[in-house]
């Protein structure tokens, strides 16, 4: 009897898990037997590995093989163990002695080609730190190892390539990326005419991280502002594009993202597509796709209310928490919300052009429960009464006044002013006494509730970071209300 080992991994949402897969070669008929609670796409890969094997005229064992990938509790799904389990039958027959030290992820064609998989930032960022010193990937996946340092990564064109390698007698190309960094055209708001009071509320939202409502008739604008919004938030930093490179990489998208996400499902979305989970293994939803960006959810009236209130936890904790039998998926979800809808089902503009009913006017957005309603900061409305697009403020302009804003913030409480702990807020950076008095009334007088005081008293220090002051007056303190639609 003969042992081979080789090391990979199993996604367990946007953490990666080492895997050892051992292949043992013994008595008994022709015949490879997979173990170890791999879903359909690992039990299926016997067939893919033993053609690629033949295929790439590396000799394959004509005894019964049984291929064990422990832990064995752990589930594990996708093709990329495919190259692994390759590796690990080959190494039965003969030594691998640089197998020991490497994580190996790719799919095997059927030629022996090794191809692109989903999840491979995680498992290089698993690799680097459960002490492997090389790890060895599919060309289609060099961009995501950009970012990894303090790890040797390796691309194998073919299964061929990495025995070679495997073996000592060939080398694999070092990983370098080349154009799969997000390249993305975000539109510009000098595109956008007119709308000033939407415009300063797309404004104050990119500055303190605030989340938006956009009420208007059809084409005045709303998916515009949504979508020019990313353009004035800044570059995403090392660590931020790192986390939203790892959730972009387990959903199959390899491109490195440089700047913030601007993901808006249709409305008919699902509940498993907007947080994320879905059969079998969990997949991110919307929410953590747009992590360290923005979900725009258009026609909000459509979605359903048992949709929109799953959106409440993941808006406080920044994470969404699937629940699985006997464990427990998390994914990151920090993201910055835009709600667009017409101001009624008959979208007229003009109160006294309203062909709705009463009670078809009452219960429109009905949808967007009280909870909810109070997580949104700014309500803000567009009007189809503009102008054709002249000299409009470039999104540039914006976004340095939106930069320095935020380095003010950060200056003073680390973060940008949306993700304050709002009990550090009123106890060491409260408003000026007039305007926490103004406060104080609004919440006596039921006007607002206790968590509309902080997310007001937030947005009153993004006014005083826009507008260059130390402390909050009761001017930014009103304005702030306003723009929540709370005055």
């Amino acid at each position: 009897m003969a042992l081979g080992r080789a090391h990979t991994i199993a996604l367990d949402g946007v953490v990666a898990r080492p895997v050892t897969v051992e292949a043992n070669i013994g008595p008994g008929l022709p015949g490879i037997h997979l173990v170890g609670l791999g879903d359909t796409s690992v039990s299926e890969s016997k067939d893919r590995v033993r053609t690629a094997v033949a295929n790439s005229r590396l000799p394959w064992p004509k005894t019964k093989i049984v291929v064990s990938m422990s832990p064995a509790s752990l589930r594990k799904s996708g093709s990329h163990f495919d190259l692994p389990t390759a590796l690990a039958v080959l190494a039965a027959g003969m030594p691998a002695p640089r197998l020991r030290q490497a994580l190996v992820v790719g799919e095997l064609g059927l030629d022996g080609s090794v191809r692109a998989v989903p999840g491979v930032l995680p498992a290089l960022l698993a690799a680097r730190t459960h002490g492997f010193s090389h790890a060895v990937i599919p060309p289609g996946n060099a961009d995501e190892a950009t970012l990894i340092e303090g790890l040797t990564v390796l691309t194998a064109e073919s299964l061929h390539d990495a025995w070679a390698w495997a073996t000592g007698d060939g080398e694999l190309a070092v990983a370098r990326g080349g154009g799969g960094v997000d390249k993305r055209s975000v539109p510009d708001f000098a595109d956008l005419a007119g709308q000033p009071e939407a415009r300063f509320a797309a404004e104050v939202a990119a500055a303190g991280g605030h989340h938006m409502l956009l009420l208007g008739p059809p084409g005045s604008g709303k998916s515009m502002i949504a979508a020019r919004l990313p353009g004035i938030l800044p570059p995403l930093t090392p660590a931020q594009s790192l986390e939203a490179t790892a959730v972009h990489s387990v959903a199959g998208n390899g491109q490195v993202m440089r700047r913030a996400p601007f993901i808006d499902p249709h409305h008919s979305v699902t509940r498993a597509a907007l947080l994320g989970g879905g059969p079998g293994i969990a997949r991110p939803g919307a929410v953590s796709l747009a992590h360290h960006g923005v979900l725009f959810l258009d026609e909000v009236s459509e979605v359903p209310a048992a949709i929109l209130d799953g959106l409440r936890t993941p808006l406080e904790d920044g994470q969404v928490r699937l629940m699985r039998s006997q464990r427990e998926v998390v994914f990151p979800a920090r993201f910055q919300l835009v709600l667009a809808a017409n101001p009624c089902r008959c979208a007229a503009e003009d109160p006294a052009q309203c062909r709705c009913g009463s009670h078809e006017r009452a219960r429109y957005l009905s949808n967007l429960s009280g909870p909810m309603r109070d997580r949104i900061d700014i309500v803000a409305r567009t009007t189809s009464i503009g102008r054709l697009a002249g000299d409009e403020e470039p999104s540039a302009a914006i976004a340095d006044r939106v930069g320095q804003a935020r380095e003010r913030a950060r200056a003073r409480f680390g973060c940008i002013n949306a993700a304050m702990d709002p009990h550090r807020l009123r106890r060491e950076h409260p408003a000026d006494e007039v305007g926490m008095s103004m406060l104080g009334s609004m919440l006596g007088a039921g006007e607002i509730t206790q968590r509309g005081v902080d997310r007001t008293l937030k947005m009153a220090w993004t006014l005083a970071d826009l507008d260059g002051a130390t402390q909050p007056d009761i001017d930014h303190v009103a304005r702030a209300a306003h723009l929540r639609g709370d005055e």
